[in-house]
Order: C-alpha cells, then sequence, then structure tokens
C-alpha cells in the first residue's frame, strides 16, 4: 500500500514502468502501422513493377513496327533496287528474330491465317499452321493470340504458360500483343511473370529491410529512454525524500503551533464578532445621527414659516398696546392663531417621529403615498431654495416591502439632489420624479440638474462611508443604506448614471398584486 515508507520506491518505479508501458504501445502500434505500410507499398510495388513491365512490351512491339514501317519507306524510296514483298518481309522477320530484351524476353509473329512467321526458339515450325499450338495448361494459345488481337488490334495483354528458353519447365508469362494490318500479322512479346516477380521480391526485400532498421531504432531509442528515465527518478527520489523530511519536521512543528492556535481561537473568533458587532452600532448610529440631523434640518425649515408667523403677530399685539389700540378681542385672536401655528409645529414633530419609526414587517403599499410622505418633510426646504420640483406619476403600483423604509430611501435621494443643487450653485435649479410600470416593474426615477457625478467616484458612491458632501454635512452612509433598503431588504435594483445635464438615480421594484 501508498505509504511514507515506501513513496520513494513509487517515485522511481511509476515513471518506469510508464515509459515501459509507452514504449511497448508505442513499438506495437508502430510496427503495426509498418507492417500495413509494408503490405500496401508491396502491393504499390507490384503495381508499379508490372505496368513497368507492361510499357516495356508495348515499348518492344511498338519498336517493331516502326522498324517495319521505316523499311516498308525506304523500300518505296528505292526504286532502282526494290525489293518485292516476300523478300522485304522475309529480311524484317530475320531481324526481328534476333530482338532481345531484359531477361528472357523475345519477339514472335503469327499472320491472321494462324501460320508461324517468325519465332528465334521455334525455327522448326516456321510456315507451319499453328492453330493447335497448345501451352502447359492444354490452352491453345495460338488461336487465342491471333483471335483477341483481331479484336483489339492496337494490343492486348493475354496471360499464358510457357518454357522458358534452355530449360525444363513452363512459368507463367504475360503477352502483349498488336495487329499490323498491313500485313496481317499479329506481333507478340512476353515476359516471364517469376521473372517479375524475383524483381518485386527484391524490392520487397529491400523495403522490409528498411522497416526492421525502424523498429530496430525505435526499440534501441525506447530502452536508451527507459534507463535515462530510471536513473533521472533515481535522483529525484533521493531529493524528494530529503525535501519531504523536511517538511515532516515543518509538518510536525506547525502542529504544535496548529494545537497552540485551537486553543486560542475561540478567543480570536469572539473577539473578532464583538469588533465586528462594535463596527456595526458605530455605523447604525453615525445612520442614526444622519438621519436625526436630517430630521432636524427639515423640522427647522417647517417651523421657520410659522415661527415667522408667531414673531409678526406677537409684534402687532405689542404695537396695539403701545399705542393704546390693545383689546380683548385683538388678545383673544392673536391668541387663537398662536395655537392653531403652535398646533401644526407639534404636529410636524410627530410626522417626523412616526416617519423614521423602524418597520416591523413587510406590507403592500401604494408607491405614490410613499413618495407624497417623503416629499411632505422635504418640501418646505426645496420651496425655500426656489428648486422647481417636476414630479411624473405615470402609474400608482402596489408594491411589497417596508414602507417607511422605501420613503426614506426617496427622502435620501431627494435630500441629496437638493444639496448638489445648492453646493453647486446651480441657476434655475430642478428635480423631476417620475413612475412607471415596465413588464411587471415599477421604476422610480429621481434626477436633477447639478452637473452630475465626477466619473472617477461614480462607482463608490454606495460604498460606506464615501460622501462627495463637506464632512460635516454627510457621513456617507445614506447611500450605502438606501441600496441595502432596496437590494437586499425588498430584492429591488438601485443604480445611478450620469445624464446631460445631472445624475439620474433609478429603484426597480418588481410590481405586485394582492
Amino acid at each position: 500500500m501508498f505509504s511514507e515508507k515506501n513513496i520513494s520506491k513509487y517515485i522511481i518505479l511509476t515513471p518506469i514502468i510508464t515509459v515501459i508501458l509507452i514504449a511497448f504501445f508505442t513499438s506495437y502500434f508502430f510496427i503495426q502501422t509498418q507492417n500495413s505500410y509494408f503490405k500496401e507499398e508491396s502491393i504499390r510495388i507490384e503495381k508499379k513493377y508490372l505496368i513497368k513491365q507492361k510499357n516495356i512490351l508495348k515499348k518492344e512491339i511498338n519498336s517493331v513496327i516502326h522498324y517495319i514501317n521505316y523499311n516498308v519507306l525506304e523500300n518505296k524510296n528505292l526504286n532502282e533496287t526494290l525489293l518485292n514483298n516476300e523478300i522485304l518481309k522475309s529480311k524484317i522477320l530475320k531481324y526481328i528474330e534476333t530482338i532481345r530484351y531484359e531477361k528472357h524476353g523475345y519477339i514472335w509473329i503469327h499472320d491472321t491465317s494462324y501460320f508461324l512467321l517468325a519465332h528465334p526458339f521455334r525455327q522448326k515450325s516456321i510456315g507451319k499452321y499453328d492453330i493447335n499450338l497448345e501451352d502447359a495448361k492444354g490452352v491453345k494459345i495460338t488461336k487465342k493470340f491471333i483471335n483477341e488481337t483481331i479484336k483489339n488490334p492496337n494490343g492486348i495483354f493475354i496471360k499464358y504458360y510457357w518454357q522458358k528458353p534452355n530449360l525444363a519447365y513452363s512459368s507463367e508469362k504475360l503477352g502483349f500483343f498488336k495487329l499490323y494490318d498491313k500485313f496481317s500479322w499479329v506481333i507478340g512479346a512476353g515476359l516471364y511473370i517469376d521473372d517479375i516477380q524475383s524483381s518485386i521480391l527484391k524490392n520487397k526485400k529491400l523495403l522490409e529491410q528498411r522497416i526492421n532498421k525502424y523498429i530496430r531504432f525505435v526499440v534501441i531509442v525506447s530502452f536508451l529512454v527507459i534507463l535515462s528515465i530510471g536513473i533521472l527518478s533515481f535522483i529525484v527520489s533521493n531529493r524528494v525524500n530529503i525535501v519531504f523530511n523536511k517538511y515532516k519536521q515543518n509538518v510536525i512543528k506547525k502542529e504544535f503551533l496548529l494545537e497552540d492556535l485551537n486553543h486560542n481561537l475561540e478567543k480570536r473568533v469572539l473577539k473578532a464578532i464583538l469588533e465586528v458587532q462594535s463596527k456595526d452600532r458605530a455605523m447604525l448610529h453615525q445612520s442614526r445621527l444622519a438621519r436625526m440631523g436630517v430630521m432636524l434640518s427639515m423640522i427647522a425649515h417647517q417651523w421657520r414659516q410659522p415661527l415667522s408667523k408667531i414673531s409678526a403677530i406677537l409684534m402687532e399685539l405689542e404695537t396695539a398696546t403701545k399705542f393704546n389700540k390693545s383689546n380683548d378681542k385683538l388678545v383673544l385672536q392673536t391668541i387663537d392663531t398662536s395655537n392653531k401655528l403652535l398646533v401644526y409645529m407639534s404636529n410636524t414633530i410627530d410626522d417626523f417621529r412616526n416617519f423614521f419609526k423602524p418597520d416591523k414587517e413587510k406590507i403592500y403599499f401604494n408607491i405614490n403615498d410613499a413618495i407624497s410622505e417623503a416629499f411632505s418633510l422635504i418640501e418646505a426646504s426645496i420651496l425655500n431654495l426656489n428648486i422647481d420640483f417636476e414630479k411624473t406619476i405615470i402609474t400608482n403600483s402596489k408594491i411589497y416591502g417596508y414602507k417607511r423604509e422605501f420613503a426614506q430611501v426617496i427622502l435620501n435621494l431627494l435630500s441629496n439632489a437638493k444639496d448638489a443643487l445648492e453646493q453647486n450653485n446651480i441657476q434655475n435649479p430642478k428635480i423631476t420624479l417620475s413612475t412607471e410600470e415596465i413588464n411587471n416593474n415599477v421604476i422610480i426615477s429621481i434626477s436633477d440638474n447639478a452637473k452630475g457625478i465626477n466619473d472617477d467616484i461614480i462607482n463608490h458612491i454606495f460604498e460606506p462611508y464615501f460622501t462627495t458632501k463637506d464632512s460635516f454635512k454627510g457621513t456617507g452612509l445614506g447611500l450605502y443604506m438606501s441600496k441595502i433598503i432596496i437590494e437586499k431588504n425588498m430584492q429591488g435594483k438601485l443604480n445611478v448614471v450620469n445624464e446631460k445635464n445631472g445624475a439620474k438615480f433609478t429603484i426597480c421594484l418588481k410590481a405586485k398584486y394582492e
């Protein structure tokens, strides 16, 4: 089994066995491939050589016909010593009988009436009717030669069995026959197949020797590779043992350290949890302080006008008293008006307190109602800065979630737009809020003309503690908390893009149907 003790053996043996297997299968497939190649190449060589021999036969016959035509033409040109046809034919036939080619090649001629006219090794049969001549298999070959050649005057190949010159046995022979129509001669030439086969066999042996050489080369290379891998594996194994022992010692040391770490891990984890909780509480506290600051700022804007009215009423009462024009009716009227303004201011505090209470459960609510509640808290601030506010409600769909938290997000986005317009001193400041429903999704868009957000920081504005405002105006938690409310608490999307004149925040929530 695999263990620390025999790991070095595995390191040595594994590559050696792998290389042996690879060498074996490589050699096997190489030999198989070479054998297939040898068979295919043998067939190709045999066909090529046979074609070559056939071309030799054609060439010899065509040379004979060319020789005959040449002599016939010369005989016509020499009018003074013109030979008659029989003498001319005899002269031509005598020359043809002397022609030799290859090892046992010669030319013979029959006429179309089956008479033998020329043959270097059958002189006794010259001029005789040769139709009954049979080969070693009993086939009447003269009849076959002449009949097939008459059908194919431009040449035909025929196989038969015939005795070699000066030898007692017969061999298969390939003959080529062509008709010389002017003299009605059938001219034949042949080559013995075993002569062809011996040449083919010689070429096959050369091919086989070459393939065997390749196989020996592969085997020797495989052996050298195995030997090299074995030596290399032995060296590597020794090095691995040294490294392994060092590693083992390090592992033992790490185990002691790990045991010590495990003892203190629980304390460290607890400490980390307390630190995270402390950070979360600090972040929540800062968020609450930021909300409180926003709330106080908005209350101040809401109270500014009623306080101014109360001050004016008291000044009017004071003036009337100084000039002795005060009466009970004026005093009661002043008290009544002041009480109404004080009730309004008290109700304003209740509205803000209820608005910032945390939601306990999700409910179905109309988005327009939540938007109106948020806008009512910042309306005085917007009007005080002469900001043009445009609200387009295309749909008043219901959504499912935390109504107050959603309203706080709207309030935060409107407050940010207001601050950006004020900070950049925008002429003709404007905030646009619109809602619409697309494919069962409610889209709420809030945009301004405050010149947009710098491209270098637009991807960071939703990160905690990241702010573009002065330190006394922002904590960097508003957009971070808004994104958490929309995306984690209400499973929606909150994104921002820069448009031509300013930034556009888009909230996408799933429309709900009861």
